[in-house]
């Protein structure tokens, strides 16, 4: 985790994407921001 000083004006965001990709099939992906 980054010290709260670092996080002053920032956003963090964790994501993720599960799929085959473009060619072979669906791909998902989502983002979440927490407070």
């Amino acid at each position: 985790m980054l010290k709260a000083y670092y996080l002053q004006h920032s956003v963090e965001a964790g994501l993720d994407e599960a799929g085959r990709g473009c060619l072979a099939g669906p791909v998902v992906a989502a983002a979440v921001i927490l407070p």
